[in-house]
């Protein structure tokens, strides 16, 4: 079951449908939690106050950040995943880069799977390994690439 909630418009059906078909991508294994079973993802798009205000909440860092990702349940009963997207980063991120906002969505969107899955991006070598899985799967999916690190134009 997938749920979203957003504070902006968004087409709200096809993004859903997007996630789903992310799902059906995640690699078959590499993630701590070595899972792609999901009992539920709520996604909620967000403004940067109230990101802000998670950010502060769940990692005592008073900025807003493009995704967060909270991890519920265990692997035999299946995961239950609540990501929160910000719509304004997004906006800025796409706007410096040039590709619709649907897009940057889509990639905070995954990148918050790929961490609800085990994946880490803490380090260079964990963060490439990420981003090509995050490229796989935007690409599969017709979106292409679309990370790119600060201050890199693709």
């Amino acid at each position: 079951m997938i749920e979203l909630v957003s504070a902006v418009p968004i087409d709200e059906p096809a993004m859903i449908d997007l996630v789903s078909r992310m799902i059906e991508q995640l690699p078959p294994s590499g993630g701590a939690h070595g899972v792609q079973r999901f009992k539920s993802v709520s996604l909620r798009v967000v403004r940067d106050d109230e990101m802000r205000r998670l950010h502060r909440a769940y990692s005592s860092d008073d900025t807003t950040t493009d995704v967060l990702t909270f991890v519920h349940g265990n692997a035999e009963e299946g995961l239950e995943v609540d990501i929160a997207l910000c719509a304004d980063e997004a906006a800025r991120r796409s706007g410096e880069l040039g590709h619709p906002l649907a897009n940057e969505l889509a990639l905070y969107a995954v990148h918050g799977l790929l961490h609800a899955v085990g994946f880490h991006d803490q380090t260079a070598e964990e963060s490439q390994q990420m981003h090509a899985h995050e490229d796989r799967i935007l690409t599969a999916l017709g979106l292409g690439a679309v990370y790119a690190p600060r201050g890199e134009q693709q």
